[in-house]
């Protein structure tokens, strides 16, 4: 028994001597290491945000991280789940077992932080579908869709809206990807959502008051400017039949969900 105890432990030491000490360093190890494996597995959430705007890494909006949040591929999730492995990362097998078609969850050896990697889509108060969007050679996901993941929360928090505040501050607004935020992506998405669309446009609002009140000096883009701008550009997007048809029922149902997450 002692031994076998002994064994865990030099296993989990191993382990852990892989990681970076910073949580952010490792967000750039495990993105680097993926775009290697060829995987179309990208760095999301928050860490994404550091990584692509440095408006996150300073005041008023820089903050602390706790986990890292990845997106995937469903087809490749057995190759996910032996790169985190190789990476040093030990699965929850119960969580995978149960959520294993859309999620996947893995923990530092030593307890530091852990990794959650969405399969196919981001389900939370909407959905997201990443289906064909994961290719490329960046190592997040879309600035668009990095974009909708945080503004997609009906209960939004501060944290959330500052993430968002950062990329509307540090990239523009345009008709392609790359260092520009896809217009054409959140037309294309909330013209046929009107859900989705209302809580955006909401949350946008809470963006626009959050950066009149904590404003950073000296970046690309004022926020201010980008959400008027933003806000113009999804009230004349055209908007399909069941936009137009759920629009009209409006607030009377409830358009977003509330399930219960794993973490926060």
């Amino acid at each position: 028994m002692a031994d076998s105890l002994d064994s865990t432990l030099v296993d989990a030491s191993e382990r852990a001597s892989q990681l970076a000490d910073d949580i952010r360093a490792e967000a750039e190890r495990l993105a680097g290491a993926a775009l290697v494996a060829e995987l179309g597995l990208k760095l999301m959430g928050g860490l994404a945000i550091w990584f692509v705007s440095t408006s996150a890494r300073r005041p008023p909006y820089e903050r602390p991280y706790a986990d890292l949040d990845f997106a995937a591929p469903r087809r490749a999730a057995r190759d996910v789940k032996a790169f985190f492995e190789a990476q040093g990362y030990v699965p929850e097998k119960l969580f995978n077992a149960l959520h294993g078609a859309t999620r996947l969850n893995f923990g530092a050896p030593d307890g530091r932080w852990t990794v959650d990697v969405i399969l196919d889509a981001l389900v939370m108060s909407h959905r997201l579908d990443l289906v064909g969007r994961l290719g490329g050679p960046a190592p997040t996901v879309d600035l668009a869709d990095l974009l909708l993941m945080k503004l997609q929360v009906w209960e939004i928090n501060r944290k959330d809206l500052c993430d968002a505040a950062c990329l509307l501050a540090d990239h523009p607004l345009g008709e392609s990807g790359g260092d520009a935020i896809d217009l054409r992506r959140i037309r294309s998405l909330l013209g046929s959502d009107w859900g989705f669309c209302h809580t955006v446009e909401r949350n946008l609002a809470g963006v626009a008051e959050l950066a009149a009140a904590e404003p950073q000096a000296a970046t690309p883009f004022d926020v201010a400017a980008q959400v008027r701008l933003l806000l113009d550009e999804i009230a004349a997007a055209p908007k399909s039949l069941g936009w137009k048809a759920r629009a009209r029922v409006g607030e009377r149902v409830r358009w977003y969900e509330t399930p219960e997450e794993v973490r926060h």
